[in-house]
């Protein structure tokens, strides 16, 4: 065995707390070359522990951001979900006020039609009164001529100067 691999040895079997065996007693009984090679020994497990340290922290980052990003997935797919449930219960609100609309149109189309009909026999009936007041204005002016007729030949009959006249008196 040469003497890089006992010094190696020497400074693991020191790390593991063997007893009896001071680090820096080694070093120092080592000489420069053999305290350089144990330094950097040393520095090397620091560095590999570190990587391993980094390695860990860097795994648990990529979880965190791993769960992260599925955390923020599922927010995104409920948040789309809400949006077309909204999206078709707003449109099914807009088929239903134009159903009710369309269906509104219609009753006051169709009442309008009937206003206009109404209007129309009203029209008719309208005119139908006023030929009958026409009528009857010249039935009433038959009639006050021929009271008239019949007052003046009552009249004529009447006049003292008719012997006709004193015998009806005569017979009342």
């Amino acid at each position: 065995m040469n003497g890089l691999g006992f010094l190696v040895q020497a400074a693991s079997a020191a790390e593991l707390g063997a007893v009896g065996v001071s680090l820096t007693g080694l070093i120092g009984s080592l000489g420069a070359a053999g305290a350089a090679v144990i330094v950097t020994y040393y520095f090397l497990n620091f560095l590999k522990d570190q990587g391993v340290k980094q390695g860990r922290m860097f795994q648990d980052f990529k979880d965190f951001h791993t769960d992260s990003q599925k955390k923020l997935q599922e927010q995104v797919d409920r948040l789309t979900d809400r949006h077309t449930q909204s999206q078709r219960t707003f449109q099914d609100q807009i088929g239903r006020i134009t159903e009710s609309q369309n269906t509104l149109l219609r009753e006051a189309v169709l009442a309008m039609k009937s206003v206009e009909q109404t209007l129309e026999n009203s029209t008719d009936t309208i005119g139908s009164i006023e030929k009958m007041t026409s009528s009857l204005k010249t039935s009433v002016m038959a009639i006050d001529e021929l009271v008239r007729s019949v007052m003046a030949m009552d009249d004529l009959l009447r006049t003292p100067n008719d012997p006709k006249f004193a015998r009806r008196d005569e017979a009342d």
